[in-house]
């Protein structure tokens, strides 16, 4: 059994994420999603919220 583990924030999600999702998904045999916090992505990336 392959695993596969993605993250990302995914706000406002679009048909980009799907495809990534879609071809991560194909790599193995469960996938992963993980989601970055809004403190993260305010802090270490500088995204507002």
């Amino acid at each position: 059994m392959k695993k596969v583990i993605t993250y990302g924030s995914f706000d406002l999600l679009h048909y980009g994420h799907i495809r990534l999702l879609q071809r991560a998904k194909a790599l193995g045999d469960h996938l992963i999603v993980a989601l970055s916090t809004d403190e993260f992505n305010t802090v270490e990336k500088g995204k507002k919220s």
